[in-house]
């Protein structure tokens, strides 16, 4: 037979998928469905985890902090000159001081307290330009803003009785003008 092909499997080994003789062994048990599912829900949870941890890296400079308000006092209105040595020196808080008529640098400025209501003038910048914010509380959240601005030149704005706070920054010193 010199010239015909061989029927059947070639001699040897064979490859590819193999059958199972029996039909039971051939599907997954639905108990074992269950529990592959929930390992690899459980891995996807770890890793989600784990990228979570990586992520932050533990570094306190990444997490978040509080917004601390600070009221600067007004130079003007800064404690009295010293008694005299045979003075016996008083320790009451001053309660009834008069709230200044210049905003001297840097700060917030509570309304009636620290400052009076009233318009404002400013030479503008010190550094950069001059930062202001008239506030109408000092929690530090954005929606306590009533107006703000920046001048690089003079600026003059209004004060009302009604607001909570003055906000300045790199601006030369505000004097009150009305």
């Amino acid at each position: 037979m010199s010239g015909s092909k061989p029927t059947g499997p070639p001699p040897g080994p064979q490859r590819g998928p193999s059958f199972p003789s029996s039909a039971s062994s051939a599907a997954p048990s639905p108990r074992r469905k269950v529990f592959s599912h929930a390992a690899a829900a459980l891995v996807g949870l770890l890793v989600g985890v784990l990228i979570g941890i990586v992520g932050s890296g533990g570094n306190a400079a990444d997490a978040p902090t509080a917004t601390q308000t600070v009221t600067a006092t007004p130079q003007a209105a800064q404690t009295p000159p010293a008694a005299p040595a045979s003075q016996p020196a008083t320790s009451a808080p001053q309660q009834n001081r008069t709230p200044a008529t210049e905003i001297p640098g840097d700060g917030v400025f509570l309304v009636g307290k620290d400052i009076q209501p009233g318009t404002y003038r400013s030479d503008g910048k010190d550094n950069t330009l001059c930062y202001w914010a008239r506030l109408s509380d000092t929690t530090g959240e954005l929606g306590d803003i009533i107006a703000n601005g920046n001048a690089a030149g003079q600026a003059i704005i209004k004060i009302d009785s009604g607001d909570k706070a003055f906000q300045t920054s790199d601006c030369k010193p505000w004097r009150r003008i009305g």
